[in-house]
């Protein structure tokens, strides 16, 4: 549904896409385009027939790492904004670890940039399941970390980060998010351990320990630490999502001063694609870092600039603010299994229309 300005001929030129190829990438899709707070093109459908499931914009999924731009970046950027925490405060100064420890080096810029040297992902339940085992796990993992010498993207960054924030706060990263975010802007479907019913729910992977995860996050660690993390643990559906973008594109979520800090490219020193929290598309320079090429699926019309971020389960976010052109892509790829990677290339595709049909449309061509 299209409104305000004639999308049409854009708006039939996507949807004609995405009903014939989202269905070899996933069972279920939610997808909306905006410019400005004009809807361009919005689309909700698919199903799971042996679970007697149809997908519509009210359908929550697991949103994975969105989480960390979303829930775990903004909280910081807002507890930077009140006066909380400085970017080069450590994890020693913090009180997350001991000036003794290695990891008591890392900094909020080196974990929310990817540059702490921290190495991707480790099964930390395997230490113990709760936060001090995963505190002393990553501590273990870290200590030959290096910070602002490479830019690997990594779960841990967030972890680390979430338990700043829970340190600094006095709660749970749940709790602070509805306090901070999601009660103020009213996203009653954006939550951590949702309890909407079940059959709202996008259900995800079939595994041999867990069954058929279905209403209960996707992510092992985050999982086995009771489902709220800052690398992934959020819900929500498209209703909400497209409300929270178009909220902190307008400044009200962090103000456009800190979205400036937090959208600028903060690696480039060592050919990275992230600022503070954001995945940035940037011309690939002679030393790109092992994380570049993650920004890749906003497809080669976007601008440089352009930000957004992706989570495992199959969802992305992909905004140009110098436009205000913006996609959300909800997707339960991993369904019955995360063997299927047909969401990249759709993702490139969809994205290469999108900004090509506006982009001309603004400049005129």
């Amino acid at each position: 549904m299209s409104s305000g300005k004639d999308f049409s001929e854009l708006e039939t030129k996507l949807e004609n896409f995405v009903i014939s190829n989202y269905r070899t990438s996933t069972p279920g899709i939610s997808i909306h385009v905006g410019k400005g707070d004009k809807t361009v093109f919005e689309y909700a459908g698919g199903g799971i027939d042996e679970l007697n499931l149809h997908f519509d914009k009210n359908t929550v999924y697991d949103l994975a790492s969105l989480t960390k731009p979303l829930a775990t970046a903004m909280l910081t950027m807002k507890l930077l904004e009140k006066g909380k925490l400085a970017l080069e405060d450590s994890m020693s100064t913090l009180g997350i670890y001991s000036q003794n420890e290695p990891v008591g080096n890392l900094t909020v810029r080196s974990l929310i940039s990817h540059s702490s040297g921290l190495i991707p992902d480790y099964p930390l339940y395997k230490f113990g399941k709760d936060r001090e085992s995963y505190r002393r796990a990553i501590a273990s993992i870290g200590y030959t970390s290096e910070i602002y010498t490479t830019e690997k993207y990594s779960d841990l960054n967030y972890m680390l980060l979430a338990f700043v924030l829970e340190q600094l706060s006095g709660t749970t990263l749940d709790k602070l998010m509805e306090r901070e975010i999601t009660g103020p802007l009213g996203l009653s479907n954006t939550a951590f351990n949702p309890t909407v019913p079940k059959e709202r729910i996008a259900p995800t992977e079939t595994t041999e320990d867990r069954g058929q995860v279905w209403g209960k996050v996707h992510d092992e660690k985050s999982y086995w630490l009771g489902g709220v993390a800052g690398h992934a643990g959020l819900f929500s559906n498209l209703l909400d999502v497209v409300k929270f973008m178009r909220s902190f594109m307008d400044g009200k979520v962090i103000s456009h001063n800190t979205r400036k800090l937090m959208t600028t490219p903060a690696n480039r020193n060592i050919g990275g694609t992230f600022g503070l929290g954001w995945m940035i598309k940037q011309p690939r320079p002679s030393n790109p870092s092992p994380a570049f090429d993650f920004s890749m699926f906003m497809g080669d019309y976007a601008p440089f600039g352009t930000i957004g971020h992706t989570g495992f389960t199959g969802p992305s976010l992909c905004i140009d603010l110098g436009s205000g052109i913006f996609t959300v892509i909800l997707s339960n790829r991993v369904y019955p299994s995360r063997d299927n990677l047909g969401i990249l290339r759709f993702r490139r595709l969809f994205h290469n229309m999108v900004f090509s049909g506006l982009l001309a449309d603004k400049n005129g061509d």
